[in-house]
């Protein structure tokens, strides 16, 4: 029995594929699954979790390309050994679609470029002063 599972929510409204992604990507980088470890096979997440197979299998490709899992053939899908470069990556190519994501909002509610920086400047002062206490 494994110590972490993964919850899908169909209210969220984020593709099943990309929960699955983001969740096992958190696990990783929690370092709740270790380097070498084996991950459930395609078949079996898919089973435990009621999504296809393509699902599970699009989720695995997705985090195999992020370098976080390895699939060997006839042996499974483990997490990756060099771990901590690939999960860097994938944590600034999710926080550059989760700004971009903001952005895009930003710029629908009608707000300048100078009122968007300033906003993150006072986020990033505030989280500074945070760690500071």
């Amino acid at each position: 029995m494994r110590d972490w599972e993964i919850r899908i929510s169909e209210a969220s409204g984020v593709p099943y594929y990309r929960q699955i992604v983001d969740q096992i990507g958190q696990l990783i980088r929690s370092g709740h699954l270790a380097p070498g470890e084996k991950l459930p096979s395609v078949r079996e997440l898919a089973a435990e979790l009621l999504v296809s197979l393509i699902t599970t299998r699009r989720a695995y490709a997705e985090l195999e390309n992020a370098g976080l899992i390895r699939r060997r053939q006839g042996y499974g899908s483990f997490v990756a050994e060099e771990i901590e470069r690939a999960s860097h990556e994938q944590a600034l190519k999710k926080i550059r679609e989760d700004f971009e994501e903001t952005l895009h909002a930003a710029r629908r509610m009608g707000l300048e470029n100078a009122e968007i920086h300033r906003v993150f400047e006072e986020l990033i002062e505030g989280e500074d002063e945070d760690h500071e206490q």
